[in-house]
């Protein structure tokens, strides 16, 4: 190990030591007592505002306890931590402290993956800790500090869940938005509160006699007591104010009012006694989180502050050691507040000159992140800059994308133009989060501030004023990243094949040879120009070949992706099996040693699912595209989230499941709605959609959207207006327009055909063999059909026939009697075989009780038993037969089982009716 990881490793260790005193603390067997209490409890909750003691009781309880006490996991957290997978890092590593190899695995798979799915990284975890014979304590010191609703959520999650052998205890300003109300309803939460965590009188003489070895009168221990209001740090700022003085009283006359007012009063008074070298130490050390004698000597620019440390430490002045070896320190949070405001008021023009020695030692010791933000808080951008651009380099295609688009936000807008590799890299992390305009024009920023700057000059060089052949290489590189990256925005936002090609071919002459992930990019990016001109065998192409150089550059998250990318070319080419491969490849290729999928597996299960949608296995493909939902929810993937909730909806209405199938589109359209995903303004899907509306007897809604679309400008991709076209002909359809139908696809196929995409070139022929039939014209729609089920049957496709209802099925049938005059029919027999019974009911635009949409209230067979009404929350949640095995932690066959016994009591035949009548019944009104 080099020796900045070593610094880094011992720096994070910080962060898990106790929190100790070398002076002994008042007694508080009381609240000791209620603590011991917390073992009994999922969450306890130490919740009062700053200075009423939670850390310290915390500590003081923890060293009471006896020798089988649980295994204690402690994380003192700061407003850095506000980042998922660096807040979990820290948690999973606090545990694995107190048993080596619990979570190794999980800490290394939150390092290695990108927007890791957390839900499941907690599911693994809670299984290994099931398995535990040992007991353990999880302690979350400063919740309060914790903003990020992701983490709330998360957390929430773990708490709602908690196995037996793990207990969490926060220690917080303020009531966290966790499910608080529902564990204390429950019996499974513990609060210690401010009243609590009062001083009582007896404390408070004790505190003063024994501790601070002050005597005062019971009368005047009960003034003590009422002007703090049992604020534990008023009381311990009153005793270091009262020693030396003869008359307690003319202190005591001052000490009134608020508890801020008391606290500024008496730090003063604290702080004004200190010898003018203590007063320096604290002032200039005040702007540090966590200090050691090397950094504090540091930025005061002098030796000995280890002794100054000890010595404050034995004066009791608010500083608390982070570790037994009393190498590391902290003030306690008022303190070092009041300190920094002492010193913003006294010396405002020291405070970024410290600000940067402090930057200067992190950045010599390898702790980029800390130096970055002393140098942004110091205001010295080109310093800030300069180390943003090595983590940028670090850290692109981690999880800690959003904390380097924070860092650029804080610096001046000209300094990140001024530099193009910033300008790509801020580019980079608004992708799904801005605007084409708006990446577009930091792009343009970067390659005309690169165009512009003049290229560093070696010693060599300098004499002769020549440009360095290796740094002209590095310049030339960087333009062509800059061209790539343009390359791919400009075909996935606009769709525009001909503009994104000629980017391609423009990064290529600028690209070096080893520069394997960007040449990755430029071979995606033509891809996604092929796919927008319909050309589906180039872009095939184009994505194997990114796959081979990504997964030659070692990259798992894009050869997945490129993977995946591979396998929706396939299934345009109706190469149904190949794509299951594919995904089955993926699988293998994004499931770690721990278990846990990669974030890019959600695009595996997606396109799985549709494949196994269409073969009409539907409970596997419901199951797989429920995991790819999840997952695409917790790595939040906008765009596989979208297009995972349209093939949910599709699944639905398959199985005839017609509220889900509502509610799968209207959270595709809440997905569309908080993104600027390029699917708003392209025409994929648009033909699912129109499918749906038709299938839900909105046809008016239908003709509303081809009236609109007719009006606007075509779109740039040649293949997004044909879909367009192909979701007109099925609304002439409904609309018992036939002919009007034909003569737009006619023309479609032709063109569709010669593309080899065959999976149109089915649907097409199913959509003619329809009008023809409507038309009246027999002969021409049986021979058309027996065109598609010859394109269809290698591949075995069912659904894309099933889904045309009473018309195909007799149209199918009566081509099946012509044919068995050739020989056998098995694939037509399984065809007609898949026929529902009943035709597809009409959704009820308004949620009526049509058909399925309403569960009509009848008395139970038998009451569900207690585990049996667990599953059946988990699958009003939309949990998986998986998840639900993985979070009861019992097999899938018994969660089978479960859910089987549940429909039979309840007289359904699925989940959404199930949860509908669980809903009439008013079983699902708390949450579990």
């Amino acid at each position: 190990m080099d020796e900045s990881q070593l610094f880094h490793d011992q720096l994070l260790a910080t962060k898990f030591f106790i929190p100790s005193s070398s002076h002994a603390l008042i007694p508080r067997p009381r609240l000791i007592e209620l603590l011991n209490t917390s073992l009994e409890c999922a969450l306890t909750l130490v919740s009062a505002p700053a200075g009423f003691g939670k850390t310290t009781l915390l500590s003081t309880w923890i060293r009471s306890l006896p020798p089988e006490r649980p295994q204690i996991a402690w994380v003192s957290l700061d407003e850095g931590d506000n980042e998922p997978t660096l807040f979990w890092r820290y948690a999973f590593t606090a545990l694995d402290s107190r048993q080596p190899g619990l979570c190794t695995q999980l800490i290394t798979y939150l390092q290695t993956h990108q927007a890791p799915p957390l839900r499941s990284v907690l599911q693994t975890l809670m299984n290994r800790l099931a398995e535990q014979s040992e007991q353990f304590l999880l302690i979350l010191d400063d919740y309060h500090l914790i903003t990020e609703q992701a983490i709330h959520t998360s957390l929430s999650y773990l708490v709602e869940h908690l196995p037996p052998q793990l207990h969490l205890i926060l220690a917080t300003r303020a009531d966290p938005p966790l499910p608080i109300s529902l564990l204390r309803a429950r019996g499974h939460l513990l609060e210690v509160r401010t009243d609590q965590l009062r001083c009582s009188p007896d404390e408070v003489k004790t505190f003063l006699k024994k501790m601070a070895r002050i005597h005062l009168s019971q009368h005047m221990v009960e003034e003590v007591a009422t002007r703090i209001e049992g604020w534990l740090v008023g009381l311990q700022l009153l005793a270091l104010s009262l020693q030396g003085l003869a008359d307690p009283s003319d202190l005591l006359k001052e000490v009134s009012g608020s508890q801020r007012y008391i606290f500024d009063y008496l730090i003063e008074e604290v702080f004004q006694r200190q010898s003018p070298s203590v007063q320096t130490f604290l002032l200039h050390t005040s702007i540090l989180r966590r200090f050691s004698a090397p950094l504090c000597d540091a930025i005061l620019e002098q030796s000995g502050s280890q002794q100054m440390l000890e010595q404050l430490e034995r004066a009791n002045l608010f500083i608390v050691s982070l570790d037994t070896q009393r190498h590391w320190y902290r003030y306690h949070i008022l303190f070092a507040k009041a300190l920094r405001h002492l010193l913003e008021q006294t010396q405002p023009a020291l405070v970024p000159l410290l600000h940067h020695r402090a930057g200067q030692w992190y950045a010599q010791h390898g702790r980029l992140n800390e130096a970055i933000s002393h140098t942004i808080t110091a205001q010295e951008w080109q310093l800030a800059a300069d180390l943003i651009e090595q983590v940028s380099i670090l850290i692109w295609g981690s999880s800690e994308h959003a904390m380097l688009r924070r860092w650029l936000e804080k610096l001046p807008t000209e300094m990140i133009r001024s530099r193009p590799r910033l300008c790509l890299a801020y580019a980079k992390t608004l992708f799904m989060v801005s605007s084409y305009t708006t990446i577009e024009r930091w792009l343009q920023d970067a390659e005309t501030t690169l165009g512009g700057t003049s290229p560093t000059l070696t010693n060599e060089a300098a004499g002769t004023g020549a440009v360095s052949l290796s740094e002209q290489r590095l310049r030339d590189n960087l333009l062509g990243e800059i061209t790539a990256y343009r390359a791919i925005i400009t075909g996935y936002y606009l769709g525009e094949g001909h503009s994104t090609l000629a980017f391609c071919q423009e990064a290529l002459t600028h690209l070096a040879e080893q520069s394997l992930l960007a040449r990755a990019e430029v071979a995606y990016a033509q891809s996604l120009a092929y796919h927008s001109f319909g050309d589906i065998v180039a872009a095939t192409q184009g994505t194997k070949e990114a796959t081979a150089l990504a997964q030659a550059a070692g990259d798992t998250s894009s050869t997945i992706l490129y993977m995946c990318r591979t396998a929706y070319s396939l299934l345009l080419r109706g190469k149904l099996h190949e794509v299951v491969q594919i995904a089955q490849q993926a699988a293998l290729l994004g499931t770690t040693p721990v278990g846990l999928p990669h974030a890019m597996m959600c695009w595996a299960y997606i396109f799985h699912a549709d494949v196994l949608r269409e073969w009409n296995r539907l409970d596997e493909a419901l199951e797989l595209v429920l995991q790819g939902v999840q997952l695409s929810e917790q790595t939040e993937t906008i765009v596989a989230l979208y297009l995972g909730y349209t093939l949910l909806m599709g699944i639905h209405l398959a199985r005839e499941e017609l509220d889900a199938a509502r509610l799968a589109y209207q959270k595709a359209e809440e997905v569309l709605a908080k993104t600027y995903s390029p699917y708003r303004r392209d025409a994929y899907l648009i033909v699912h959609w129109v499918q749906f509306w038709l299938a839900g007897g909105e046809l008016e809604r239908a003709r509303n959207w081809a009236q609109e679309r007719a009006q606007q400008a075509n779109v740039h991709s040649p293949l997004a207006c044909e879909r367009e076209d192909v979701a007109r002909a099925r609304i002439l359809l409904a609309q018992k327009m036939p002919t009007e139908a034909l003569s737009l696809l006619d023309s479609l196929q032709v063109r569709a055909e010669k593309q080899e995409r065959w999976s149109h070139v089915i649907e097409m022929k199913v959509l003619q063999a329809l009008a023809h039939s409507m038309c009246d014209e027999d002969r021409e729609a049986c021979a058309i059909l027996a065109q598609a089920v010859q394109l269809a049957e290698p591949e075995n496709y069912t659904r894309i026939f099933v889904d045309e209802g009473a018309r195909m099925k007799a149209l199918l049938s009566h081509l099946r009697e012509q044919e068995r005059k050739k020989g056998p029919t098995a694939y037509l027999d399984a065809l007609l075989a898949a026929f529902s019974s009943e035709s597809v009911t009409h959704i009820s635009p308004k949620g009526g009780d049509q058909s399925r949409g309403r569960i009509q209230e009848r008395p139970l067979v038998e009451p569900l038993s207690e585990r049996e009404l667990e599953v059946l929350h988990l699958i009003a949640r939309g949990d998986s037969n998986q998840k639900i095995a993985e979070m009861l932690m019992i097999t899938l066959d018994t969660v089978k089982r479960h859910v089987t016994h549940i429909f039979e009591k309840l007289g359904v035949s699925n989940r959404v009716q199930a949860v509908a009548r669980a809903r009439a019944l008013d079983w699902l009104s708390d949450e579990r």
